[in-house]
């Protein structure tokens, strides 16, 4: 089966969480970074693993069971982690590699110049990091955020620090930062 298959059909469940544990990041002569999982076919980007997990919390409307963050969270780790090695295999290509993998994010910045400031990478990647540090609610922690029901059945308190009732494509309510011990 091939991997893009399976990662439109996985849940935030332990599968999931075991199948993004065996990804093993890599780049193409031609620059594209892409993900392999031992066991199955082909290949994908990585920015189809941030794409799914953004997908998944969108139609979950930000609320998961706590099992659920927990294994989201260990997803967003490892997805951090495949994004940071990709950039270290990067810098270490040949020139050629460079060239075309910097076209492609030259391609990106001119198509998205006139919705996004400026940025070097894909437009995924940028909702899942927030590239240019400080750019607001990025995805990757997505599961630190509360829903003010969550927040009330979690910590027994009203919310009090509020992040933002729009940042997110499909938020349709404000999301709250956990209280600091």
């Amino acid at each position: 089966m091939s991997i893009k298959t399976v990662l439109q059909r996985s849940t935030l469940n332990n599968d999931f969480l075991s199948l993004v544990n065996k990804a093993q990041e890599n780049i193409s002569f031609w620059g594209n970074c892409y993900i392999t999982i031992p066991g199955l076919n082909e290949e994908a980007p990585i920015d189809m693993l941030a794409a799914r997990v953004i997908k998944l919390v969108q139609q979950q409307l930000f609320e998961y069971s706590r099992d659920e963050r927990n294994i989201g969270s260990l997803i967003s780790k490892k997805i951090d982690q495949l994004y940071d090695a990709n950039d270290s295999r990067f810098k270490k290509c040949n020139i050629l590699t460079k060239l075309f993998g910097n076209l492609r994010y030259l391609f990106d910045l001119f198509n998205g110049l006139f919705s996004t400031p400026a940025r070097d990478c894909s437009v995924t990647r940028w909702n899942w990091r927030g590239e240019n540090k400080g750019f607001g609610l990025v995805f990757r922690n997505i599961f630190n955020y509360y829903t003010k029901k969550q927040y009330e059945k979690e910590f027994g308190v009203s919310p009090s620090r509020s992040l933002s009732s729009h940042g997110f494509e499909g938020q349709k309510e404000g999301l709250w930062v956990p209280p600091r011990d």
